[in-house]
């Protein structure tokens, strides 16, 4: 990413966490897409895998949108994110189709850990965050199992592990109770997330 891309990409942040602690709604939302959009404008697109990658940063980017403050469409965010973290598994695919089935496991533990505490208080949006809870655990094995690929493979597993933090953050403070820094973790996590994802396309040799 060249030097301007990161000026522009800690604008947005810092503008968006401008916006968020002193309550200006109008910096938040035109803020907060910013990191994303020069996230998804620095991918070589040159590789199928880096095109995977640049539609699941597109999506997410939708879904930022959908989230922020000013629209507050969550269902229909809930589905860009999850349509994102579908690509993002076929990307990891491409890495590696080790089936690993052992390794999934622990994966799905924590995924199954998550819903039952949290399904009490789900109501109607027990059915949509099961089966987002189920892709973006898939998505978490994926880039495990992918991680052995080289030192950028591996940045795309961490990626996604702080992916699965952030979108763990949102459903507590969503569904069960609000708690200190919960938006500000669950936006930095979220950032650091598909930054790394991101560094993920930056190798030749890793992108087929």
């Amino acid at each position: 990413m060249k030097p301007i891309a990161y000026i522009f990409f800690f604008l947005g942040v810092a503008g968006f966490f401008y916006g968020y602690e002193t309550g200006n709604l109008l910096v938040q939302t035109i803020s907060k897409p910013i990191p994303l959009i020069v996230l998804i404008v620095s991918v070589n697109r040159k590789s199928s895998y880096n095109i995977l990658i640049t539609i699941g940063l597109v999506l997410s980017l939708i879904g930022d949108v959908l989230l922020a403050k000013a629209v507050d469409q969550f269902l229909f965010g809930l589905v860009s994110f999850l349509t994102a973290h579908v690509v993002y598994i076929f990307a990891f695919l491409k890495k590696s189709k080790k089936p690993a089935l052992l390794e999934s496991i622990p994966f799905y533990a924590y995924g199954a850990i998550l819903f039952f505490f949290l399904q009490s208080h789900l109501g109607d949006m027990r059915i949509p965050v099961l089966v987002y809870v189920i892709i973006i655990t898939t998505m978490f094995w994926r880039s495990f199992v992918q991680r052995k690929n080289g030192k950028l493979a591996n940045l795309a597993f961490i990626g996604a592990m702080f992916f699965t933090i952030s979108d763990t953050f949102i459903a507590i403070y969503r569904f069960y109770e609000v708690f200190p820094f919960d938006r500000e973790l669950t936006i930095a996590t979220y950032w650091i997330a598909q930054y790394l994802i991101y560094l993920s396309t930056t190798s030749k040799k890793l992108n087929g």
